[in-house]
């Protein structure tokens, strides 16, 4: 045991209300852990009363026999030691989590999230075996993340959407100037943006929303549990998502030539299922996979995957489908467009 683990033992013995004396608490953490000795009981004990500000008393009182006996009680019967985290590598990983939280700053889920984290650190203990531990961010963030800037929403609309998604309530909302009515299912945060997947009844697909173009969002009644939730509606099980959020109808294989720096990334990431890596040659790498992040039908202007493949410039070059090199070679010959004048 280290020390914030014995502390949570002696903790659990004294607010039994047994009354258990130090040799009773020194024994049952032998019985535990055979290291213990009385120095290390009597350390622990001063620790819980100054450190975690337990209201220990020392009293003489009738044990659970009957016989009167000498040990330690809290004055206050309500009180334990918090036991949200169990060891200094806890702590520092719920250090890390505040920090991921930096990566979606300025969306409502960041002040409710970081709110529960301040709470923590002024509650729960922050001791491990060598002492005294801050909770908190580091002032010297040695360990960051960093993500991309986010959209704002209104904490009215998040409000609504988040009640909606916890009780399975129908949403009516505006959106692109045409008015929508919804299931929703899941809320998903993908490179800064919060959206909504849902069951839409107009058109009776799963379809996107984003949040921050949502306008009048309200229920559709005052009934909570107004619809099932279906066992498919997780939307990895439609795409992975290793593209974000977006999502077509058909699944279609992507073949890519890339070489460089665009090469080793690609090489070490998963993009799609059934991914392959071949070398084909010229200092050039054949990535393969299949996905349903492209939009055959031609909309959405080649989607993330055009965007992706057009960001490493003169190195990476698409092979299929077709639709995707003909999307390609037409962006590339608007930017030569460009360049020329």
């Amino acid at each position: 045991m280290d020390k914030y683990e014995r502390i949570l033992f002696i903790d659990k013995m004294i607010s039994s209300g047994d009354a258990p004396s130090q040799t009773d608490i020194l024994d049952a953490l032998r019985r535990e852990d055979g290291g213990v000795d009385r120095t290390t009981v009597w350390r622990d004990m001063k620790d819980l009363e100054e450190k975690f500000h337990a209201p220990l008393d020392y009293v003489d009182r009738k044990g659970p026999t009957g016989k009167r006996r000498k040990g330690y009680i809290y004055t206050a019967p309500t009180f334990r030691v918090p036991a949200m985290f169990s060891s200094g590598d806890r702590i520092k990983s719920a250090q890390l989590m505040m920090r991921l939280l930096e990566s979606v700053r300025g969306t409502p889920v960041y002040d409710e999230a970081m709110e529960v984290f301040k709470e923590l650190g002024t509650e729960a203990p922050t001791v491990d075996s060598k002492g005294a531990m801050k909770f908190g961010l580091d002032a010297k963030e040695r360990i960051i993340f960093i993500g991309n800037p986010c959209v704002e929403i209104p904490p009215r609309t998040w409000k609504t959407v988040e009640d909606a998604v916890m009780k399975d309530r129908i949403l009516k909302f505006r959106y692109r100037s045409k008015e929508r009515t919804v299931a929703p299912y899941q809320l998903i945060f993908s490179k800064g943006s919060w959206n909504l997947w849902s069951h839409d009844y107009g058109s009776g697909t799963k379809r996107l929303y984003s949040l921050h173009l949502m306008e009048d969002v309200r229920f559709k009644s005052d009934k909570e549990r107004e619809f099932s939730l279906p066992d498919d509606f997780d939307f990895r099980l439609v795409t992975p998502g290793f593209f974000g959020t977006f999502v077509s109808g058909e699944t279609c294989e992507v073949r890519v030539r890339l070489r460089g720096y665009a090469a080793v990334y690609a090489r070490d990431r998963t993009w799609g299922d059934g991914q392959s890596v071949e070398d084909a040659g010229g200092g050039w790498t054949r990535l393969s996979f299949t996905t349903t992040q492209f939009p055959a039908d031609g909309s959405a202007n080649g989607g993330p995957i055009l965007t992706w493949i057009l960001g490493w410039g003169g190195d990476a070059v698409p092979e299929a489908p077709d639709e995707l090199v003909e999307k390609w070679r037409a962006s590339v010959s608007v930017m030569a467009d460009n360049l020329r004048t």
